[in-house]
């Protein structure tokens, strides 16, 4: 079907012109009011009352200077003023041929000033049609009536004759499973109507028409979404907890079940989802239900671990609460190659191996406790949980994690382990850095001229022999920040004296916050950072 593109024709126009100074109108947009009105809509302003407006239509592929196919001067003015303003015919074209026109519009205002263009878009003579009458029923289907109906009628208005006539011709009646389309031809009058069995999820429902001879037509669209409704389930379990030896199989087995008409009945050939997985794999069985709802499915689980079982979701089915069976199977752990390293931030990082055979845990037990002493015997507190990745069964499983701690303590790995894997714990190690604090942090003067000399001074100190004490002969970094930026920018170094005290000069530029810090400390020492001084600079 050929396109055919309709433009509004109000539009937001420029301020007016200045006072006359001989110049000619200008035409700001010229086009079709809807392809089957036959009208012509113009916008268009000038330095005084627009007071003759007249449109040329040529055939669109012909040359310049060939005879016009019609020339319209009845426009009157529908908006604006009539120094700027949208005009609109009153009488419709009659052409002889649908189809795409040049268009050029003579303009001329009270001052005679005049001018001729070409409309950039030209002028749209075609069909127009929107389905009426649509629908789409039952919009919302369930699982005892999942058939769709859909139907409408189409209506044509040719701009040549001004009449309205049934459609006679093809509709793409686009369904709602995943855009799919069934073909209808309409009625004498013409109407269309099918049926479609739903079954996506959701989705949209349209029509197209097609016409047995392509024309110019403008066509609307009507959409209407179709939404299943879905009913509740759920699963009733014979067992909810298994112990089984290594290489036997798991047979969970329970009852399906769906709400319909406000009782629950048994659910019959459905799918029913039991999993188990970890991080080197899982096991899965889609057992189908019988006539009565009942289900059995055989797992071989490599290790401890917890089956989730639930109806699976569908067009009209709602997945059932995931139930849990529990299937124990026990195993030995260990943790090796445990390491910590504290950073200048206080952030410590430790990492090991987890052991757990030739499995690993669910993921509701595949965890490493990282935790935190200060004497390396009592009071183990957990800093952060981190679940190992996956490993091979001579390596372990790799794990790793970061965390903010003290500036000295003692550091171990934990692994809490289940019914089916033991616990274990790593080999304990210490950890320790040097502590700095910067004191007296000052921008002065506060306020300053702007171009006058401005003062970051401070005092750093570590804290050494149970005191803090002077940290002489360390780089301080002076960083400032602009009013109103959220970025911090380096404006030097300073280096700290015997006393601990540093001081450096800048010249005021601008408004903003000064600080001093610690950035670069040594591989003993924590970063530290300074009061931040805000200095007005006037």
């Amino acid at each position: 079907m050929l396109g055919c593109a309709s433009v509004a024709a109000g539009l937001l126009l420029g301020p007016a012109p200045a006072a006359h100074a001989a110049t000619a109108p200008e035409l700001v947009y010229a086009g079709d009011i809807g392809g089957s009105s036959g009208l012509v809509a113009v916008s268009a302003r000038s330095d005084s009352a627009v007071t003759s407006i007249t449109a040329h239509l040529y055939t669109e592929d012909v040359e310049d200077g060939a005879a016009e196919v019609a020339r319209v001067t009845d426009f009157t003015r529908t908006s604006g003023t009539d120094q700027q303003g949208v005009w609109h015919t009153g009488t419709p074209l009659r052409l002889a041929d649908l189809g795409h026109y040049r268009l050029v519009i003579d303009l001329t205002d009270a001052d005679g000033d005049t001018s001729t263009t070409q409309n950039l878009y030209g002028y749209s003579y075609c069909l127009t049609t929107s389905p009426s009458d649509f629908q789409v029923t039952p919009s919302r289907p369930d699982l005892t009536h999942q058939k769709v109906s859909v139907s409408g009628r189409y209506m044509i208005t040719d701009p040549r004759t001004g009449e309205t006539t049934p459609a006679d011709g093809q509709v793409d009646i686009h369904t709602g499973n995943g855009g799919t389309v069934t073909t209808v031809h309409t009625d004498a009058e013409g109407r269309f109507a099918t049926t479609y069995t739903q079954t996506a999820v959701n989705g949209d429902v349209s029509s197209w028409l097609r016409l047995p001879t392509p024309e110019p037509m403008e066509q609307g669209t009507q959409t209407v979404q179709v939404s299943p409704v879905r009913s509740d389930t759920r699963v009733t379990l014979d067992r909810t907890a298994l112990s089984i030896k290594e290489g036997e199989t798991a047979k969970v087995s329970g009852l399906a079940e769906v709400f319909i008409d406000g009782a629950w009945r048994p659910l019959g050939g459905t799918t029913v989802t039991e999993e188990w997985w970890s991080d080197m794999g899982g096991a899965k069985s889609r057992p189908v239900t019988g006539a009565d709802g009942r289900f059995t499915g055989e797992l071989k689980m490599s290790q401890t671990g917890t089956v989730h079982v639930s109806v699976s979701d569908g067009t009209y089915l709602n997945a059932s609460p995931e139930k849990t069976v529990q299937v124990a199977v026990a195993r030995k752990t260990s943790i090796s190659g445990f390491t910590v390293s504290l950073n200048k931030y206080a952030q410590l990082t430790a990492a090991g191996y987890l052991h757990t055979g030739k499995s690993i845990p669910l993921d509701e037990y595949n965890h490493v406790r990282l935790q935190y002493s200060a004497d390396g015997k009592t009071g183990w507190k957990t800093m952060k949980t981190v679940t190992p990745g996956n490993g091979e069964p001579e390596t372990g499983s790799r794990f790793k994690g970061t965390f903010d701690a003290p500036a000295k303590g003692y550091y171990r790995a934990y692994f809490a382990g289940s019914s089916g894997w033991q616990a274990s714990y790593s080999t304990v190690l210490h950890a320790e850095r040097t502590k700095t604090r910067i004191t007296g942090g000052n921008a002065s003067p506060e306020p300053v001229a702007k171009g006058r000399t401005i003062t970051v001074r401070g005092t750093l100190q570590h804290y050494t022999s149970s005191a803090w004490r002077a940290y002489s002969g360390q780089k301080v970094k002076i960083l400032f920040r602009p009013k109103g930026s959220s970025t911090w920018y380096d404006e030097g170094d300073t280096t700290t004296r015997s006393d601990g005290s540093f001081g450096k000069a800048f010249t005021a530029r601008q408004d903003g916050t000064w600080v001093a810090v610690l950035l670069y400390p040594n591989s003993t020492h924590l970063v530290s950072s300074g009061y931040e001084d805000y200095v007005d600079v006037r």
